[in-house]
């Protein structure tokens, strides 16, 4: 699919402000055409993969496919509208979005469908929605009545009625109605609040621990059961909606919801299961290579996802036996679900097995090894979780299989 936005970002001139690039008097859609190579970026930089790009992106339509389920994946994952643009022509059914402003600038890009998997409680958010064009396609989640009022006392007006998805939680989890019975509460006041379309229901089963353990999958299935019942129940409240939607998220456990959805009772109208899956894309080397049902080690039948973001930086010191100090940190690398980890060093296939990242500041690295490491060298690194990697680089070089720098990658946060 083309979004009006890709022609705008590629047009946008060159500058400082793209840390990672040398000095060019070209524009980001003529950063393949440059002839460059990682070699020629300034460090550190993070990068993506092409190839594994599109290797993810088609398994997972095919997964989807097979499954029998819709995907709206999270484009707060990458903020950027050439990847959003790339899952919708695979097939996406619409793009989720975590706030308003993220909503509107999705809106901006031309994507038709925003699922904003949150609640809109504030003046200037409400005011938003009920001044969007009609044409655009957006549902928000409630998962109680003071929040239902709110939407209702701003939107009554609005010309078509705002598509509002119950949202189900767990005691102790973040949001979502604690009880079945609180969620029909909510759902019988959006059924009654002028302006407001009760549309069906969510969950994020990533509240329970992203771990695989047995407990942890027993309670993932259990709550996504719990939201197929749920929806089942608003049947009779759903009034002349064409459909009822029934849709969870995170990209741990995407094989177990839809297996726990499978047990649905056939209901008046037709359910649309969706998916929001973000983390897939992109994949990772820690996170999500340990409890997706895509890691290497899963043995799924249409294979493994591939990490597509790598880190690269440059050795600056060496000031004590076993201590490597790199040029990255903080500001360039995720860090909130595992430090990165060391694959490579530039010019060599040999694994690094005995260097770690011990320590972060702001831009330097702490990383131990067994004296593998030299002032120059140029170590490439694995990163774990996507959300928090790119919201640090406003451009992203997209690199072959041969690391030359084929395209690069506009970010928006």
């Amino acid at each position: 699919m083309t979004l009006p936005a890709l022609a705008r970002s590629a047009a946008e001139p060159l500058g400082p402000q793209f840390r990672n690039l040398p000095d060019h008097d070209g524009t980001v859609g003529t950063v393949g055409d440059a002839g460059w190579h990682v070699t020629d970026l300034l460090l550190p930089t993070v990068t993506l993969r092409r190839s594994a790009l599109d290797h993810n992106t088609a398994l997972f339509a095919r997964w989807c496919a097979d499954a029998g389920v819709d995907h709206a994946p999270h484009g707060k994952t990458t903020m950027s509208p050439q990847l959003v643009a790339d899952q919708l022509a695979a097939g996406a059914w619409g793009i989720t979005a975590a706030t308003v402003a993220q909503a509107r600038i999705m809106q901006s890009w031309g994507v038709p469908r925003v699922l904003l998997a949150n609640e809109v409680v504030d003046a200037p958010g409400l005011r938003w929605l009920a001044a969007a064009d009609p044409g655009f396609d957006v549902y928000v989640l409630a998962d109680g009545v003071a929040g239902v009022d709110r939407m209702a006392a701003a939107l009554r007006d609005r010309p078509r009625p705002l598509s509002v998805l119950v949202e189900l939680g767990v005691p102790g989890g973040r949001a979502g109605a604690r009880s079945r019975d609180e969620a029909l509460a909510v759902a019988d006041r959006v059924a009654a609040a002028p302006g407001l379309d009760l549309a069906g229901v969510e969950c994020f089963e990533g509240v329970y621990p992203q771990d695989r353990a047995a407990e942890s999958v027993a309670d993932v299935d259990r709550f996504a059961a719990d939201l197929a019942a749920l929806v089942a129940e608003l049947d009779c409240r759903a009034g002349d909606r064409p459909e009822l939607v029934l849709t969870a998220g995170g990209s741990a456990y995407p094989d177990r919801v839809v297996a726990a959805w499978e047990g649905l009772p056939a209901l008046s109208r037709p359910v649309r299961k969706v998916v929001r899956s973000g983390g897939y894309l992109t994949h990772d080397h820690g996170m999500y290579e340990r409890v997706s049902p895509f890691a290497t080690g899963a043995d799924h039948p249409l294979g493994a996802l591939r990490p597509a973001l790598e880190l690269w930086a440059y050795v600056l010191s060496t000031p004590e036996p076993g201590l490597a100090i790199c040029g990255f940190g903080k500001r360039d690398a995720s860090y909130d679900a595992g430090l990165p980890i060391p694959l490579r060093r530039l010019g060599s296939a040999d694994p690094l097995h005995d260097a770690t990242v011990v320590k972060l500041n702001d831009q330097h690295a702490f990383v131990r090894h067994d004296g593998e490491l030299a002032v120059g060298d140029v170590v490439v690194l694995g990163l774990s979780h996507p959300c928090t990697v790119f919201d640090k680089w406003p451009l992203l070089p997209l690199l072959d299989d041969a690391d030359a720098v084929v395209g690069a990658v506009r970010t928006y946060f």
